[in-house]
């Protein structure tokens, strides 16, 4: 889905590639249920909300400005699959069972939102944290490594567009960002 689709905002979003990526991580296909938390934009969401509108989404932000340019768009593109939640994490969270949860931004509370994740992913479920800042993707790998999460998987995507310059072209780099996956191994 190209970012131009989407209605924009000084808020950050998560580009297209980066998206695509996420998503297919997420392995959304044949599930149920969605958390989104930290969802900034909502483009994540709103990608899988089009993409599997059987999908129910629960996106959770607390920034007004995110939330307004969400609301904007959930009109936008006619979304009817997304609750849009004022909130922070993890106290705001959902007490609900989801098959797939992206992280979006963390505020702060990775290690609470990791535990989150794991008591309320079902069997199999997948996790899927974006960071663009070092530190925090290596506080979420350290901590994943250490937990009963299973199928740790992380990668660095760089993407640069074509871009014009004058009479020639270059390519404009975007934000390199750190995908982090991980399953919920079977319940015993």
């Amino acid at each position: 889905m190209k970012d131009d689709l989407f209605i924009r905002t000084k808020v950050p979003m998560t580009k297209s590639e980066v998206r695509s990526i996420s998503l297919d991580k997420l392995q959304l296909q044949a599930k149920n249920s969605f958390l989104d938390i930290g969802s900034g934009t909502g483009s994540v969401s709103m990608q899988a909300a089009l993409e599997f509108p059987e999908l129910k989404i629960v996106a959770l932000e607390k920034n007004p400005d995110a939330i307004e340019i969400n609301q904007t768009n959930i009109k936008h593109f006619g979304i009817n699959n997304i609750d849009l939640q004022v909130g922070t994490a993890p106290e705001d969270l959902p007490d609900e069972k989801f098959d797939s949860i992206f992280v979006g931004g963390s505020g702060g509370e990775l290690s609470q939102i990791i535990d989150y994740s794991y008591q309320h992913l079902t069997d199999k479920g997948m996790l899927v944290l974006n960071f663009i800042l070092n530190e925090n993707a290596l506080e979420a790998i350290d901590y994943l490594e250490h937990s009963d999460f299973t199928d740790l998987d992380v990668i660095q995507v760089a993407v640069s567009k074509w871009h014009q310059l004058g009479k020639g072209h270059y390519f404009k780099p975007q934000n390199p960002t750190i995908i982090i996956s991980a399953q919920k191994g079977e319940q015993e």
